[in-house]
């Protein structure tokens, strides 16, 4: 049981890296996934989802701060790709789960397919924490988060950050 508030933020990371490919003759993704032990977590109930549009914004400043420390170029801020982080963000806090997948098993390639999002690649990190500076402090310490930030194929984000009773979820897609 964690014993603060902080405890429960810093539990709740989730670490996620997907490299997708295409399956030949189908235009499907085929997602290679390695990730920790992260099971689905279970939000508080909250009966609305506040979208945070500044935080993200300055979400993706972090990022591409970090990009740029390591001589990489800054990421592009895609539309399509945030209103599909905004979704499933939304959906999170809505249905009270913190997971890739949702509950019907949809990944975060079925959520960019089922929009008509084209890419060879595509990831996502998802965090839970009580802002966005703690939240990308958290995402840059994970191996698994920092491999996305710093990924060289990648150069598109649609980033989300939405209220929740918990805190604040923060939803990341990338995409070459």
């Amino acid at each position: 049981m964690p014993e603060s508030p902080d405890d429960t933020y810093r539990m709740s990371i989730v670490a996620f890296v997907m490299t997708i490919a295409t399956l030949a003759g189908y235009g499907l993704p085929a997602p290679s996934a390695t990730h920790d032990s992260a099971r689905t977590i279970a939000l508080s109930a909250s009966s609305a989802a506040i979208e945070r549009e500044a935080d993200a914004r300055a979400m993706l400043a972090t990022v591409n701060a970090e990009r740029a420390e390591h001589g990489l170029p800054p990421l592009t801020f895609d539309e399509r790709l945030s209103e599909i982080a905004r979704s499933h963000a939304r959906d999170m806090v809505l249905r009270s789960y913190f997971a890739h997948e949702t509950p019907e098993g949809e990944s975060p390639f079925d959520r960019m397919a089922r929009a008509g999002y084209h890419f060879s690649y595509a990831g996502e990190n998802i965090a839970l924490d009580g802002d966005v500076d703690a939240a990308g402090r958290a995402l840059f310490a994970s191996t698994e988060h920092r491999a996305n930030i710093l990924g060289p194929h990648f150069n598109r984000v649609g980033i989300a950050a939405v209220a929740a009773t918990d805190g604040e979820v923060f939803v990341e897609d990338f995409s070459d």
